[in-house]
């Protein structure tokens, strides 16, 4: 089917969509407004913009839940439909126990947590049509697959030709349609178009799919292409770990990435391949020797990672890696081992996997806490920074390696949880108070040489109301995205430029007053004693001359800086600017 002819089905496509998953697609059409709302609105405080963003997830995760409760019940012959019915009522009381409980703000624990949900939902969502059939599951895989790649394709060309002609239309008529609008029908092409597109090609129930319906040019660049790339490629990793152990050196941080893409693309392609296994000899060696052959480097990187662990304890990272490693030791003996293979287990196991990462007692955040703080307290003990009744007490003589160390988990925690998780620090514990503390300052990361610049972020206090009584215009101006120059009063224009981070006021063609407004920043930042969240005074410039009177009010600074605070380098920034002209 070319491309025209698809878009002349395209309302039968889109109304097959609608008549099979109806709920699905109204979250995602309730999720493409509340991103168009947020894309429209400039929220004055962060927490406002968070809160819709972290709708818009939640009604995002209702997508492949509502998939997943669909294609299960279409499996089932003999279930009444009140009971569908009254399992898709059950949903929104789910998604919203997840907000309540689950995703209260945005930060690296709920991001990572909600990627993993969203990643188990669509696997889910694939296998449940064949957890009894288990047969062909690949190539009903490969089929979704295919429609995802086509539906990739149409949702690029239909949203290249909607922006040209909007792109047109401004350069023939001035029309000035804003950037806005570009992102809008992104939304709607992808969260709206694509989801209907590729849904109404969803194999139904009674549906045969036999290896006939294999592509063709898959089935070329997988025997041709990507399997002589993954010899060679596993050559070159036998030859490279077997100079590491004739040198007994092992490089930092390289041989867990190394080996962890490669064996989770040597499991794509073996679970793609498999329905081709007896057609091609080449196929059938490299399904047989393969697995075999990934088991002595999955070892390897096993054993470097387990020596991380023990000079730094377990991280994140560190976990995840580990679970893939499981996960992928286990497909690959499964396949030694096994003749008859059932793929579905595969997806069924990497499920499993992904919900236990991030949920409860053994989860990656669990288990990375305990390791850090059991970390933290050895150092505490053996450099004598721990009194009998298990209070920190400074010291002043301590190694530079375990101040590094400390430090290094001090960041950890302020990174990635928060301070008040680590064990023995009191409540509400602050950097500002780590040489009372401690006996010495934050120092810098040895392994990160990255993270020996202090990162800040300062955020304006939650003040509802900003008194505007001496000023008659206000605006809104961030760093994040272009802004055209913005009339008043006339004949008065004000611009500011994320080129030269400067704000610029015209009357006419003269230009009345200019500020950079880094400058100002960093002025805030070296006067706000590390403090995250300043009042309105502390985040307030006012300047003036003979034509204007200028108020800046900034709503956010984020930046870094070394310790001595001599290089401050400002990332982004979000002000307010109120104007009184004389």
């Amino acid at each position: 089917m070319n491309i025209i002819e698809g878009f002349k089905k395209l309302p039968n496509r889109i109304s097959e969509s609608l008549k099979r998953f109806p709920i699905s697609l109204l979250y995602s059409v309730f999720t493409v407004c509340v991103l168009i709302y947020i894309n429209h609105n400039e929220f004055l405080f962060r927490d406002d913009g968070d809160l819709y963003s972290r709708i818009a997830m939640i009604l995002a995760l209702g997508i492949p839940l509502s998939l997943s409760i669909y294609v299960f019940f279409e499996t089932k012959d003999n279930v009444k439909k009140s009971i569908e019915i009254l399992a898709h009522v059950f949903t929104p009381i789910i998604l919203i126990g997840y907000y309540f409980l689950l995703l209260k703000e945005i930060d690296y624990v709920s991001g990572t947590r909600y990627t993993a949900y969203m990643i188990a939902f669509f696997i889910i969502f694939s296998f449940i049509p064949y957890i009894k059939r288990k047969h062909n599951y690949e190539l009903y895989v490969i089929r979704l697959f295919s429609r995802f790649i086509v539906t990739y394709v149409y949702s690029v060309v239909l949203y290249l030709g909607l922006a040209a002609i909007l792109t047109t239309i401004n350069l023939l008529f001035n029309a000035d349609i804003p950037g806005k609008i570009f992102a809008d029908i992104a939304f709607v092409v992808a969260g709206i178009f694509a989801p209907s597109f590729f849904l109404a090609d969803i194999p139904k129930k009674d549906a045969e799919i036999t290896i006939g319906s294999f592509p063709k040019v898959l089935k070329v660049l997988l025997e041709y292409i990507v399997l002589p790339l993954i010899s060679i490629y596993t050559i070159i990793l036998y030859v490279y770990f077997g100079k590491i152990i004739i040198t007994s050196q092992l490089p930092q941080n390289i041989i867990g990435n190394l080996v962890l893409w490669y064996s989770i693309i040597m499991t794509i392609v073996l679970f793609f391949i498999y329905p081709l296994k007896g057609q091609s000899r080449w196929i059938n060696t490299f399904i047989k020797i393969f697995p075999k052959a990934i088991i002595p480097l999955i070892g390897i990187m096993f054993w470097a990672i387990i020596l991380r662990i023990n000079a730094y304890g377990i991280t994140e990272d560190r976990y995840f890696v580990i679970a893939v490693g499981i996960w992928v030791t286990g497909v690959m003996v499964y396949y030694s081992l096994k003749k008859d293979i059932k793929n579905i287990w595969l997806t069924v196991s990497l499920t499993l996997i992904v919900i236990i990462s991030v949920t409860g007692p053994i989860s990656a955040y669990s288990v990375s806490k305990w390791s850090q703080n059991n970390r933290f307290e050895k150092l505490l003990k053996s450099n004598d920074l721990l009194s009998d009744s298990l209070a920190i007490r400074p010291n002043e003589n301590v190694s530079e390696e375990a101040k590094r160390e400390i430090s290094s988990i001090i960041r950890y925690f302020l990174n990635y949880h928060s301070l008040d998780d680590i064990r023995f620090l009191s409540d509400g514990f602050d950097l500002r108070e780590m040489e009372d503390v401690f006996g010495f300052d934050l120092k810098e990361d040895h392994m990160y040489p990255y993270q020996n610049r202090n990162y800040f972020n300062h955020i304006l206090e939650d003040e509802r109301i900003i008194s505007i009584e001496d000023y008659d215009y206000f605006t809104f101006y961030t760093t994040y995205e272009p802004q055209s120059a913005k009339m008043f009063d006339g004949d008065y224009s004000v611009r500011y430029s994320n080129s030269n981070d400067e704000i610029v006021i015209k009357n006419n063609d003269d230009e009345i007053y200019t500020k950079n407004i880094n400058d100002i920043a960093r002025k805030i930042h070296k006067n706000s004693s590390n403090k995250d969240i300043l009042d309105m005074n502390d985040m307030t410039f006012t300047d003036q001359n003979n034509d204007i009177k200028v108020q800046i009010l900034f709503k956010n600074i984020n930046g870094n800086n070394t310790n001595s605070n001599e290089n401050i380098e400002i990332e982004s920034v979000e002000f307010f600017v109120f104007i009184k002209t004389k």
